[in-house]
């Protein structure tokens, strides 16, 4: 958008003159001269340095690096491997990922900087949002001045800069101020423009990139036009900045949305999302988070406030542009320039960002019941961390702040003073951005490990220790690593991730674990059942594309691995052994079926039967799902003791092994938690323990997951089994046993049968 055209226009509150570029220059200078200190070597050397080593950082690195390298189509390859993902469902940031594949494709290889190009992109769009924060003041009537003051402190200060070291799709605070730009300009001029075009383009690039920055944009501009025909009552000569920014911003999300629908490769994304409820916005997060300047004078003064905040929670408006809103609420709807100043195209903005801002609060703020919501709001709960929704009431509200502080600076005089009190304004601001940013950045400077010099590293490896990546079709990290879905526990261990992502970006194999945004529950299971249990058929071995083995990559972190772990590592064999990380080869054939599977069909066919000491298979009544047999059992939501075992006291410890299957899916239904509660002979309570289904490996029948524990009940003792969620679970087939004994169930129906309460397929005759 042409920011001289735009300040020239009739509607602009200033007529463009040398003083306003001036002031353009000055602000984009103070920026750099506020910034440099906080990213420093990020300006001149972006491909040199990462921001984090692991998490979300270094898989977004790597799936942006892969795609550029190795992507095809707008599949992202990089991991889930065989079915990938459609890259804009990604975190991935989509658009900035095919552009450098296609430029790879059209011969212009430049995925040896995308590194560098994920740290640039948002770091020198910066600039851009200094300039476009300056156009917005000067429109909504702020002098050159104080706007190219305010504009880069603004910018600095906004909760988009401190997702730069990790949530780089997130980090763009241009998008929400150009929409607010946009909105004004339509408000005033009231007819279409060819810009318009440029716009939507831009509004469209965002969404795609990154959705929830999109959701800002666009749900701004659809709330800011309808109230200005509500403000106006539809009148007719309002009806284009009023239908026209709402038609922009629904069609800008409908087309995106559609598209996702359209290319969605997966049906069983998880809808109702938890974060939705804990993810969210509050409003001490928008005025005294925790490392804010109000917060730290509160607690001088004595006064309780929260000393950590959930991340997303984190906005922080400032205690210039706090304190500035308060002296406005009290002094200017008594004044006779009110009017003047709370013009409607800025009071429209600051309505639709507080709406925004409830619903980014939701329950933190109003007395609505969570299961409410599921039930009549359903698609609601898509958007998880629902917090981000709040950003755009951080920038009406420092923009208003801004201009409050220059209504007050008009007034001050001499000069000397004037100027005197904007620098103390300033400085304030200024130290706020130093303790609240610039802490954050203090570790964020770490070596690049996807350059071509840690690149010869990883393959020298290889070539000494004669592995050839080209005998396998991918890499299978241990400890598992299956993020991020609410139906499988986040765990992300370190030198797995690490390791496996360096490999796999040097070598060109994709990763089979999956670290994706929203997975496909069915992927995400199929890719835990991988580490499961040995009597566990894999069912994603059957969809792989080809018979070469896995190159099977275990980081040497000091995890302990669960037993389905520790039998791959049994099975495969080894290549090569770092200090950090060792290879082996993982054969299909060991896998399908497995020896346990051959061994349990044999010993079935051999006549043998045992029950366990205690079994629940909730038989008694068919149910629409079961694990085994006809039924299963549906929880309350509350802790429910499900029984106590033994009846008869034991007259010695005891060693007993509990087991128990819970039923989750994409929607409502949850594995939920199991409590243990082990008791002396005088029924005093020993110990307690909490068992995450979540975190198993053993799946199997789709979304059957399965927990398993030892127990040891001591002489006369008894042990008591709950089943605890805030919602209801489906479980099936909780059993006891003496440990030692492997009991047998038979269902002469069934085509499968339970060995120590796993599914195995019955031996053909």
């Amino acid at each position: 958008m042409n920011l001289r055209s735009y300040l020239q226009s009739s509607a602009a509150a200033h007529s463009i003159n040398w003083s306003g570029i001036g002031g353009l220059l000055a602000a984009l200078l103070l920026f750099f001269w506020l910034a440099k200190p906080i990213f420093r070597d990020y300006f001149t050397r972006p491909n040199s340095l990462t921001y984090a080593y692991g998490g979300d950082a270094l898989a977004l690195y790597y799936n942006t690096a892969f795609h550029a390298r190795y992507g095809e189509d707008s599949r992202l390859q990089a991991t889930n491997y065989p079915h990938g993902e459609y890259i804009y469902l990604t975190d991935a940031q989509g658009i900035l990922s095919n552009v450098l594949r296609v430029l790879r494709q059209m011969g212009f290889d430049v995925s040896d900087c995308a590194v560098g190009i994920v740290n640039g992109m948002p770091l020198y769009l910066l600039f851009a949002a200094v300039a476009v924060v300056y156009g917005l003041l000067l429109a909504l009537g702020g002098l050159p001045l104080p706007s190219a003051v305010f504009a880069p402190l603004i910018v600095l200060l906004s909760p988009q800069i401190i997702r730069m070291h990790g949530h780089f799709g997130l980090a763009y605070p241009v998008a929400i101020p150009l929409a607010m730009l946009w909105f004004v300009r339509k408000y005033r001029v009231r007819s279409w423009e060819k810009r318009d075009v440029l716009f939507l383009l831009v509004a469209l690039l965002f969404t795609y990139n990154n959705p929830y920055v999109g959701l800002n944009m666009n749900l701004l501009l659809v709330g800011a036009g309808l109230i200005v025909l509500l403000r106006h009552r539809f009148e007719r000569s309002y009806w284009m900045p009023g239908f026209g920014a709402a038609l922009m911003g629904a069609g800008a999300l409908l087309w995106v949305f559609l598209d996702f629908l359209r290319h969605d490769p997966v049906s069983d994304r998880v809808s109702p999302q938890w974060g939705f409820f804990y993810y969210h916005a509050r409003f001490e997060g928008f005025f005294y988070p925790p490392g804010s300047l109000l917060h730290g004078l509160l607690q001088e003064a004595g006064i309780r406030v929260p000393a950590e905040m959930e991340f997303e929670a984190l906005v922080n408006v400032g205690l210039v542009a706090t304190t500035a809103l308060v002296v406005g609420l009290l002094v200017l709807p008594f004044s006779q320039h009110a009017r003047q100043f709370f013009k409607v195209e800025h009071t429209a903005l600051v309505e639709v960002s507080i709406l925004l801002a409830i619903l980014a609060a939701n329950t933190a703020l109003l007395p609505i019941s969570q299961r409410w919501i599921e039930d009549n709001l359903p698609w609601l709960l898509m958007f998880k961390a629902s917090g981000r929704l709040g950003w755009p009431l951080y920038f009406a509200l420092t923009v208003t702040g801004a201009l409050i502080v220059d209504a007050l600076y008009r007034t001050v005089s001499p000069l000397w003073a004037r100027i005197f009190f904007l620098l103390i304004v300033a400085a304030i601001w200024r130290v706020e951005i130093d303790r609240y940013i610039a802490p954050r950045f203090r570790e964020a400077f770490q070596e690049n490990i996807f350059d071509a010099r840690h690149e010869a590293e990883l393959l020298s490896v290889l070539r000494e220790n004669h592995i050839e990546p080209s005998e396998f079709q991918a890499i299978l990290a241990l400890p598992r690593f299956v993020v991020w879905s609410d139906k499988v526990r986040p765990d992300l261990p370190f030198e797995a991730q690490f390791w496996s992502m360096r490999l796999a970006l040097a070598t060109g194999l994709p990763i089979v674990n999956s670290v994706l945004s929203r997975v496909g529950t069915q992927h995400a299971l199929e890719r835990v059942q991988l580490f499961g249990h040995p009597l566990i058929e894999r069912a994603l071995l059957d969809q792989l594309p080809n018979r070469k083995d896995l190159l099977l990559l275990c980081g040497l972190g000091g995890e302990t691995l669960q037993p389905g772990e520790q039998y791959l590592l049994r099975i495969s064999e080894p290549l090569a052994q770092t200090p950090r990380y060792a290879l082996r080869r993982l054969r299909l054939d060991s896998l399908t079926p497995s020896a346990a599977i051959r061994a349990a069909q044999q010993l079935y066919a051999s006549g043998y039967r045992q029950a366990p000491a205690l079994r629940l298979g909730f038989d008694e009544t068919p149910t629409e799902v079961a694990f085994y047999g006809q039924g299963c059992h549906q929880t309350t939501p509350t802790e429910e003791w499900l029984c106590t075992f033994p009846r008869a006291p034991f007259d010695r410890d005891t060693s007993v092994v509990f087991s128990a299957w819970n039923y989750i899916d994409a929607g409502r239904w949850s594995p939920g938690l199991w409590l243990i509660s082990v008791r002396d002979a005088d029924g005093k309570e020993l110990y307690r323990e909490t068992l995450e289904s979540r975190q198993s490996n053993d799946v199997q029948g789709r979304y059957w997951f399965r927990v398993q524990r030892d127990i040891l009940i001591p002489r006369g003792g008894s042990v008591a089994i709950a089943a605890c969620s805030d919602s209801p679970m489906r479980i099936d087939e909780l059993m006891i046993w003496g440990k030692g004994e492997a009991p047998l169930i038979d269902d002469p129906q069934a085509e499968g049968f339970l060995l120590e309460n796993v599914w195995v397929r019955k031996p053909k005759h």
